[in-house]
């Protein structure tokens, strides 16, 4: 291949990148359009996520999260490597103690693993949540983790992301679009 093909086909990925940006339109990543689609916890909430993601089956939720404590709902894309998962808590909390639960969380997750690379929390500006993330390891590589709080009509919903470390860049700013999407079930969006 000439250097001027090469040229090309980097000028032709770079307008797909940036015409394939928005959860509405698609994003343009690993060489393919992911689009997406509104996801339903019954009764609970919904959320934009990508066409390929399915409910993880129990035999594999059960391995990839061996703690009794996994979420109560995982999505996977089909090769397992990118994960979202919610846990919905049903008593009332308020707003404001939000930030100072997901710091707690946030220390003993440090405090158990002073390894791990923390960042520090952030408020989500577009619906009511905050979120932190961070790297932790695994077996052969490592992992990159989201955790999310939000409130969802009255009730609090924990969020999780991960996917291998390498990959971080290319979901970061993805899983905070789709978080902002999140809805009370039933809701309209606005």
């Amino acid at each position: 291949m000439t250097y001027q093909d090469e040229m090309i086909l980097k000028k032709r990925e770079a307008l797909k990148k940036e015409k394939y940006k928005t959860l509405e339109d698609g994003i343009y990543m690993d060489g393919k359009i992911l689009r997406f689609a509104r996801w339903e916890i019954p009764d609970v909430l919904s959320i934009m996520v990508p066409d390929e993601m399915g409910e993880m089956p129990e035999e594999y939720a059960r391995v990839k999260y061996p703690s009794e404590f996994r979420p109560q709902m995982i999505l996977t894309t089909p090769d397992l490597a990118v994960n979202m998962g919610f846990t919905v808590f049903p008593n009332q909390i308020r707003s404001d103690d939000m930030m100072e639960l997901l710091r707690h969380m946030h220390a003993a997750i440090h405090r158990a693993n002073p390894d791990y690379r923390m960042n520090p929390c952030r408020i989500l500006p577009k619906i009511e949540g905050c979120y932190f993330d961070f790297r932790s390891h695994a077996m052969d590589n490592g992992i990159y983790n989201m955790m999310l709080l939000v409130l969802v009509g009255k009730k609090l919903i924990q969020g999780v992301f991960n996917c291998n470390d390498r990959d971080y860049a290319k979901w970061e700013k993805v899983v905070l679009m789709m978080w902002e999407t999140i809805r009370e079930a039933g809701q309209e969006e606005e």
